[in-house]
């Protein structure tokens, strides 16, 4: 909670005798009237109203009473006032005391079968489980995750990103019949995996078709077969030392 600085106007006028104290706030000049000047001790501004901050707190603009039941409020949860037994998320306010938040949501610290993922509070999750995107998995025990997703380890075992894609994709695969490259390929088939050297200690994969395609040194880019033979990548020469003289 901040309160926003705002000078206060003191406007001495003799009516009657009397003297006239205001405190004035905001662009529309909304003033309060004080009969003593010890009756503006802690006066500032919410909004556009003035306030007394030992008896009022001032929450988003907004004023709120101080006691609350048999309680007194010294914090703010957005625009309404957060008890000591309650729990602020988001500027929501929850009836849970000394709560952990996911998301707007609220929850007791040690609960049981409680997991957070990515602000979605996951009340039925198995004790030690983990989180994949917004669901609750075993870890990879007998389940596996991939882009965000559960998948049956039996099914699919490995994980795959996508080159190249934007935003970043996964694809999930069976070991047993795929592996990965730039994407998962089929183990018999044509399709084979070559590193390409893109300099500075770089590598990425690349699929290519092994029946017309080769895969050689010094591995720059994919070149093609000619007739049944590999043909390497254009080498460049290496400059012999001058001779001594």
């Amino acid at each position: 909670m901040s309160l926003m600085f705002v000078l206060l106007f003191l406007c001495f006028k003799i009516v009657q005798a009397d003297l006239v104290l205001k405190a004035c706030c905001g662009v529309e000049n909304k003033c309060q009237e004080y009969q003593r000047p010890e009756e503006m001790f802690g006066v500032s501004c919410c909004g556009q109203d003035p306030i007394n901050q030992f008896t009022d707190i001032c929450c988003e603009n907004v004023t709120r009473h101080r006691q609350q039941g048999g309680g007194f409020v010294d914090k703010c949860c957005g625009n309404q006032t957060l008890n000591f037994d309650q729990t602020c998320c988001r500027g929501i306010v929850h009836n849970v005391p000394n709560g952990e938040c996911c998301g707007s949501q609220a929850y007791p610290r040690n609960s049981v079968n409680v997991l957070c993922c990515n602000g979605t509070l996951n009340t039925n999750a198995d004790p030690g489980s983990s989180c994949c995107g917004n669901t609750p998995y075993d870890g990879g025990y007998r389940e596996t995750c991939c882009g965000g997703q559960v998948f049956q380890k039996e099914l699919f075992d490995g994980c795959c990103r996508i080159q190249n894609s934007d935003p970043v994709e996964y694809r999930q695969f069976n070991s047993r019949t795929h592996l990965c490259c730039d994407h998962p390929i089929e183990r018999n088939s044509n399709m084979k995996c070559c590193y390409l050297n893109m300099g500075n200690g770089t590598f990425i994969p690349k699929s290519y078709d092994f029946s017309t395609n080769c895969c050689a040194y010094p591995y720059k880019q994919i070149t093609p077969k000619m007739g049944e033979k590999c043909v390497p990548d254009r080498i460049q020469p290496t400059r012999r030392p001058d001779p001594e003289v």
